[in-house]
């Protein structure tokens, strides 16, 4: 059989890059494409996943038929194996870059993960990208004319993340299992904990309006940094606060429903100017009410979210002021509609194949 995409994802399995290469793969089945996504290998400790993928996609890449590959993330460990291939066959090969990955840290590790993805972007047919600062930095930065970029916006499986589906039982027994009050006002963090989540800062300020405001914190989603924020939260005393673990995204759903007002906090640095946040449009899909500050992309969603400034300040400051008033202007549901209209996934990925077919 030959598949119209065959798609990769450069990270873990229980990463949010092989998360987008999910969305996209369903996306692009439901647009009538035949489609092959590649499971990579859970992470695994010093960074082995990395090489387990390598041959986990040079295998896939070797064996599969296919007229179009994509690769999520411009990682060697993906990108190599559909350079390799190409050079025998007459595939069209495509890398999306979502984010600025080096950026989450410093010193050697930063400048080796920035020298590895720099030489190979230059030598696709098409590099995607969904944040618009992005497109003069992978100019500059990897080389690639502006007639070979694509905008592939973070979109939102609708189906999935529907405010319509019933989620009542689930509610009751959570509250049941973790004894709160019924009337006691919950909030979502959710997040593939990792260098990126910006976390602990949330953490280190929320302690006194849980305890205040008589709150109840969910941190939902797993990742490699997980039992570093358990430990966090321990060690600040927080006690009103219940991490998951690792979620399926159906998982996922159904905690954001149950809660009252969902958190999205991006320290104020270079790298997340350049972010496009996948839980604000999914938790805005489910119609909820979202407090979130003004960095980055997440200014543009300012009449859709309670947003402060930049500051951990005035970020709490506005949740316990929400916390008080919670004000019912509904504003959320006017941004449930503005996602329905600009980020449905299936409306994304269609426009991305009929691209493809007009180009090629």
């Amino acid at each position: 059989m030959k598949y119209d995409f065959l798609i990769l994802s450069s990270l873990s399995r229980n990463s949010g890059c092989f998360l987008r290469a999910t969305y996209l793969a369903d996306s692009l089945k439901k647009a009538g494409a035949r489609v092959k996504l590649v499971k990579p290998s859970l992470s695994k400790p010093l960074m082995l996943d990395f090489l387990l993928n390598f041959f986990i996609s040079f295998f896939a890449v070797i064996k599969t038929d296919y007229k179009t590959g994509v690769a999520i993330k411009p990682y060697p460990n993906t990108l190599l194996p559909l350079l390799i291939k190409r050079i025998f066959t007459k595939n069209r090969i495509a890398v999306d870059i979502d984010d600025i990955d080096f950026g989450y840290r410093s010193g050697a590790i930063s400048l080796i993960s920035r020298w590895i993805q720099k030489p190979f972007p230059r030598f696709f047919d098409m590099v995607t990208y969904h944040n618009p600062l992005l497109k003069d930095f992978i100019q500059k930065e990897y080389g690639v004319s502006r007639g070979r970029l694509f905008v592939l916006k973070q979109g939102v499986d609708l189906n999935l993340f529907s405010p319509g589906k019933g989620n009542e039982k689930f509610k009751t027994g959570f509250l049941k299992k973790h004894e709160l009050k019924k009337g006691t006002r919950i909030l979502i963090y959710t997040a593939h904990l990792n260098i990126a989540s910006d976390l602990d800062i949330i953490l280190e300020n929320i302690r006194r309006t849980l305890e205040i405001e008589k709150t109840f914190l969910i941190i939902a989603g797993g990742g490699p940094m997980l039992d570093h924020y358990r430990e966090l939260a321990e060690k600040l005393k927080i006690n009103n606060i219940f991490f998951t673990g690792y979620c399926t995204p159906r998982e996922i759903v159904q905690y954001v429903l149950l809660s009252d007002l969902s958190l999205v906090y991006y320290k104020d640095k270079k790298v997340n100017y350049f972010r496009s946040s996948m839980k604000l449009r999914e938790h805005l899909a489910l119609r909820k009410k979202i407090i979130c500050n003004n960095v980055g992309e997440l200014k543009l969603f300012k009449k859709f979210t309670y947003q402060s400034n930049k500051s951990i300040s005035s970020f709490i400051r506005l949740l316990d002021e929400v916390l008080k008033k919670f004000p019912k202007d509904r504003r959320e549901d006017q941004g449930y509609q503005y996602i329905k209209k600009h980020y449905n996934w299936e409306k994304i990925a269609g426009e991305f194949k009929k691209h493809l077919m007009n180009k090629f």
